[in-house]
């Protein structure tokens, strides 16, 4: 069994207390789902929690056939997308800690490359309730373009950062709960509300949390990504207009605040040090 760095009173539970849920957003890419399903399951006491929405090429029939275990949950929408489907799946988990995880995530073989350090880094660091493994950022661009070209893309040390985007993307459940979850203003149904991974982020600094950033190659080595899946591949304009639209209402809402966030940002890493 893996080792627990946040204690046996979490980590040795049977039933309904899993040490962590993992929640999928999966979407027309059955070809990944064998290894998605059997990286996860490397993961002893956990709970698996798919969010099917709506796929066409045979993914929900394979999700079926794999989630057979007692803490395995499958739920089936059209289309929400995953602001509204993943605020269902992570108010749904009994764990205190969740990992989401998208249909084009490679899982590291390696438990200790990946999910120990996660768990560990909740453990030393109590009011940390947001923790990315994809890319980092020190601040908050209104250009998409401009963001990704400064991402923080690649550091294995923990860090504090302004914000992170999921891939994988950890949560505290409760702290979620208390911040009244994603901001729906960001899509409509259907809609693929690119940003409210960050946006959550700004909101846990102003309201007395912490986000942290270490690299895991869900996506890949840095600096690689495929743009070959998703809202790229089936709805590449709506995501196009909705991610600059996104972009320039967090910015709006958020531009008082930023000043205070890099303040908090630079002091919790002045602890680190």
């Amino acid at each position: 069994m893996l080792a627990n760095p946040m204690g046996d009173s979490l980590y040795h539970r049977d039933g309904e207390d899993a040490t962590i849920a993992f929640i999928v957003h999966s979407f027309n890419r059955v070809g990944n789902i064998g290894q998605i399903a059997s990286g996860l399951r490397r993961v002893a006491d956990h709970e698996l929690i798919v969010c099917d929405d709506g796929s066409l090429d045979g993914s929900r029939q394979k999700w079926e056939s794999l989630l057979a275990r007692p803490n395995d949950f499958l739920i089936l929408s059209n289309d929400l997308h995953e602001i509204r489907i993943l605020d269902r799946a992570i108010r749904m988990a009994s764990s205190e800690v969740v990992c989401l995880v998208q249909d084009d995530d490679q899982i590291p073989i390696k438990l200790q490359d990946w999910l120990e350090p996660a768990l560990l880094a909740f453990q030393r660091h109590p009011n940390l309730v947001i923790l990315g493994g994809f890319m980092g950022f020190n601040e908050f661009h209104v250009s998409p373009i401009e963001a990704r070209d400064s991402a923080i893309w690649g550091e294995t040390e923990f860090r504090f950062v302004t914000h992170v985007n999921i891939g994988p993307y950890f949560i505290r459940k409760q702290a979620y709960l208390a911040m009244g979850g994603w901001d729906r203003n960001l899509s409509a149904p259907g809609e693929p509300g690119i940003g409210f991974d960050s946006e959550l982020c700004l909101r846990a600094w102003i309201s007395g949390y912490e986000v942290g950033y270490r690299f895991v190659p869900f996506k890949g080595p840095p600096k690689h990504y495929s743009l070959d899946g998703g809202t790229m591949l089936f709805g590449k304009e709506v995501r196009f207009h909705n991610q600059w639209r996104n972009h320039r209402l967090i910015a709006e809402q958020y531009r008082h605040s930023l000043p205070d966030i890099a303040g908090r940002v630079h002091a919790a890493n002045t602890r680190l040090d």
